[in-house]
């Protein structure tokens, strides 16, 4: 097996150029903006040496041999896989440039939206029903969430559907990058700082047992730590619109039903419960809600062109 990497871009698969390209759009953002965030300099050689290694990962993977693809188990788990590492680290990039560039939020058109469509606000309605048996439910459902992509990859993967597999993640690439271009342009940090009170919460909608501990991951994620900083809302990610919850999982559903997998029969009560949890859980506005079901759409239907001369994606390749 030759350690030697041909350059030979045809190589790249198409959610590995979509990956290359949001990168791309990243970078020129975080240079434009130059002079609003510090340090800009060192996140644009970061980003220049993901991109080299990551089109490394997947030129040295895909020129081997059928038989050394078998043998070299951590270079397939660094080509299939490594879309869930940039995956975080661009969520976190984009809070950098949010944070750094201006601290106007759309809390307020979003509220106003969604009282236009219900002549209330929802998270306060739905406060009504709240009790701690179906709140911690709800969290819990919440949180498991990050792990669907995973599950259903690994579905896929350990199948050995590799063109499958590789379509579900351009189209669930997609998804996650819309979903943070809409963070670009309407950053918004959602009805539990502005509508309620943050540092109330756990007071006013208790769990049973984990409903605390699981929201403070959330929040460790969301860039809300140590626990009880005061005025968090100035730190908080700014993600609420759209609901990147509500598109991933309706892509997710939308593949297992596409790909004719059993699973479909879990992910969709698993999405339509999670979608009234954002809500619920008071991390979302309705409107985000709606718009993460437009993206979603948007997503397919981009996915679809993309991959129109392809052969069909239902057809199964056991390939390594």
């Amino acid at each position: 097996m030759t350690s030697k990497i041909t350059w030979n871009f045809k190589l790249l698969d198409k959610h590995d150029i979509l990956n290359q390209i949001f990168l791309l759009i990243i970078t020129v953002i975080i240079i434009i903006n130059n002079d609003k965030i510090s340090g800009w300099f060192y996140y644009v050689v970061i980003n220049v040496l993901l991109s080299v290694f990551t089109i490394c990962i997947v030129l040295k993977y895909e020129k081997l041999e059928f038989s050394d693809k078998y043998y070299s188990r951590f270079l397939k788990i660094l080509r299939y896989w490594y879309p869930l590492i940039m995956i975080f680290f661009y969520f976190k990039e984009i809070y950098v440039i949010m944070i750094k560039v201006s601290d106007f939020l759309y809390d307020d058109l979003l509220i106003s939206i969604d009282y236009m469509i219900f002549n209330s606000n929802p998270t306060q309605e739905l406060f009504g029903i709240s009790n701690p048996f179906l709140t911690e439910f709800l969290q819990i459902i919440y949180n498991l969430f990050y792990l669907m992509p995973v599950i259903y990859g690994l579905e896929l993967y350990l199948w050995h559907r590799y063109r499958e597999f590789k379509f579900a993640t351009f189209l669930i690439l997609l998804g996650f990058y819309l979903s943070f271009f809409g963070y670009l342009i309407l950053p918004a940090i959602g009805p539990r700082f502005t509508l309620h009170n943050f540092a109330d919460l756990n007071l006013e909608m208790p769990g049973v047992f984990l409903t605390e501990m699981l929201r403070d991951i959330i929040n460790f994620g969301e860039s809300i730590y140590p626990k009880n900083i005061p005025n968090p809302e100035t730190i908080a990610q700014r993600d609420a619109f759209p609901s990147g919850h509500t598109i991933i999982l309706l892509l997710i559903t939308y593949l297992s039903a596409k790909f004719k997998s059993n699973s479909f029969y879990f992910y969709l009560p698993f999405s339509v419960i999670m979608v009234f949890a954002t809500v619920y859980l008071r991390y979302h506005y309705v409107i985000d809600i709606i718009a993460g079901f437009v993206i979603a759409l948007i997503s397919v239907f981009i996915a679809k062109r993309v991959y129109k001369n392809e052969p069909d994606n239902n057809d199964i390749i056991r390939s390594t």
